[in-house]
């Protein structure tokens, strides 16, 4: 009898800034499953100045992992195997890349540019502030200021809209463009930007004669396309960019590339193709966050999908950007103690001298939990501002949150931080427990099939569910919760807190009924109007448990010192008990 052929495996990488995971893939018991993780030093930096060296570690250590042959001269072993050595396939996402700086330069505004600036936050560029100039071109001191500050910022990509009726205001519109370019050349090293057009075809000689040597221009031409389907063309051509400069940038890619089975994907844009797919396979309105690798907001209901990135901000490498993103006054307010911004700011240095230091002693925590917030909440309010409010009814809090060695604190600082209010008024809070959603994205690029069933058996962690009430102060919300086992729990929350009600993992409840006040509302119902949960709508159980918030929205801290530390303990104890 001939040795049985061992089951197709396929190998993730994910090369990061700080870290390279090489991840196995396989069938176990006739499903895809997570296997095992190989971890090791991202080589980036000289003496190695290579990410395949630290891909080829990351190899290593799945080997040791697995005690199986997975790689061969610091390479994946593609094809797999019959003794089960190799895999079919390899794949890659990428982290590292310092994005690409881009401006929008606008005649005017409209739903195409609207469009266009939501392609621009879903992909893994940085967006700099946007500049719309009237359709004749006038130009006040507050836009030469605007402009001089852009040119300062060094574009790598300035992206052009104009419409049909453009005319005069088109030369203003590029003279405004050179001006730009004219200020960041000053800039020692600084390379000239690439040029995007989206606008009328009669109007690309002016753009050609404009920016003739030395440039790389690309030209959309209107053609009667809808908004939605230039902003498509548009967010392929800066993601080809993002490549192209990827494979400038960052040593080894052009390698990486070459292994891999599809073209390496930026990880914000791997978590946004998961995000898309959460939102079509569970029918659901999708809000995937993170903070690992920058700052990472993915958003996707049906066909419709919005995305922010800041890739150089976080908590570790992009540290010392929060001093010049969060105003350290709206960071302070989520400590429960008092801090002087000084001491915030130290804090904040010395987490970007020493950006993968573990928080260990309860203030150090404390603080992290407090950045965090604010950045979720900063963030969010971006998103609701490019389309209108969000309403999640599934929060995918990314690995960063995962890592955090309680449940209750990353359940409390994602519901905090992004104050969730979907239109039943009911949300599912989940973890990527093991880091894979960046993986599934990828995936889904050679193996969709394979990458639902990785994420149906290892994709989310339930931390529990969340009820929001927007709540009257003085009034009281009754809530009644019937467990599977036919356990009943009835409590009565007041306006201004939370209460926890136990409702374990893998458990839905029977039933979930919440009898507000006159003056308070669950999710859109109408003042006083009760709500009922049964069947599939009934809330499912996590590691925390059921959260009803009756704190109302958006969450107001108190301004004094004293009674906002209370409260803020307050809110923390409950999810305690």
């Amino acid at each position: 009898m001939g040795q049985e052929q061992a089951p197709e495996a396929i190998i993730v990488a994910e090369c990061g800034a700080a870290a390279t995971r090489a991840i196995l893939v396989e069938v176990v018991e006739d499903a895809w499953r997570f296997v095992a993780r190989g971890v090791a030093p991202s080589t980036l930096e000289p003496p190695h100045a290579d990410l395949r060296i630290g891909l080829g570690d990351a190899l290593a250590a799945l080997e040791d992992a697995t005690g199986r042959r997975l790689a061969a001269g610091g390479r994946p072993l593609v094809p797999q195997e019959g003794a089960g050595d190799g895999a079919a396939a390899f794949v890659a996402t990428v982290a590292a890349a310092p994005p690409p700086r881009v401006v929008f330069l606008a005649l005017g505004g409209g739903a195409l540019l609207e469009e266009l600036l939501d392609a621009g936050r879903r992909a893994p560029v940085t967006v700099l502030p946007l500049l719309t100039l009237d359709e004749d071109g006038h130009i006040d001191d507050e836009t030469r200021a605007t402009v001089a500050t852009l040119g300062h910022l060094q574009p790598d990509l300035l992206l052009l809209v104009a419409g049909p009726d453009a005319g005069a205001g088109l030369r203003r519109l590029l003279g405004v463009a050179g001006e730009i370019v004219a200020t960041a050349s000053i800039h020692e090293g600084y390379r000239l930007p690439a040029i995007l057009f989206v606008g009328d075809e009669r109007w690309h000689g002016d753009v050609g004669a404009a920016f003739s040597h030395g440039y790389e221009i690309g030209l959309v031409p209107l053609d009667d396309l809808e908004p939605a389907a230039l902003a498509a063309i548009v967010e392929q051509e800066v993601l080809d960019l993002a490549d192209r400069r990827a494979s400038e940038t960052i040593p080894g890619f052009d390698g990486l590339a070459a292994m891999s089975a599809a073209a390496p994907l930026a990880r914000s844009r791997a978590l946004d193709l998961a995000t898309r797919f959460m939102a079509a396979h569970l029918a659901r309105e999708v809000l995937t966050v993170d903070l690992d690798e920058g700052a990472t907001f993915c958003w996707a209901r049906g066909a419709d999908a919005r995305g922010l990135t800041e890739p150089a901000l976080d908590l570790a490498l992009g540290a010392a950007n929060l001093l010049t993103t969060l105003r350290l006054a709206d960071v302070a307010r989520w400590l429960p103690f008092t801090l002087a911004e000084d001491e915030l700011t130290d804090w904040i240095l010395n987490r970007a001298l020493r950006p993968f230091t573990l928080p260990v002693a309860r203030q150090d925590r404390l603080i992290e939990a407090a950045i965090a917030r604010e950045l979720l909440r900063t963030g969010v309010v971006e998103l609701d501002a490019a389309g209108g409010p969000l309403a999640p009814d599934l929060i995918a809090g990314g690995g960063f949150f995962a890592r955090w060695p309680d449940p209750a604190t990353a359940m409390l600082v994602l519901v905090d931080g992004l104050q969730p209010r979907s239109a039943s008024g009911l949300v599912r809070i989940a973890l990527d427990r093991d880091g894979l959603l960046p993986a599934i994205g990828a995936l889904r690029q050679i193996e969709p099939r394979r990458a639902a069933e990785l994420f149906a058996h290892d994709g989310l962690l339930d931390l529990g569910a969340y009820v929001a009430v927007d709540a009257r102060p003085g009034d009281e919300i009754h809530v009644r919760l019937e467990r599977a086992n036919g356990e009943t729990r009835a409590v009565a929350v007041a306006a201004g807190s939370l209460a926890l009600l136990p409702l374990p993992e893998g458990e839905r409840a029977a039933l979930l009924q919440i009898e507000p006040g006159e003056g308070s509302r669950v999710g859109r119902g109408a003042p006083g109007m009760p709500a009922r949960f049964t069947g599939d709508a009934a809330p499912r159980g996590g590691l925390v448990g059921l959260i009803v918030d009756a704190r109302g929205h958006p969450l107001d801290l108190p301004r004094d010192e004293r009674e906002r530390i209370a409260r803020l303990a307050a809110w923390s104890e409950a999810l305690r008990r």
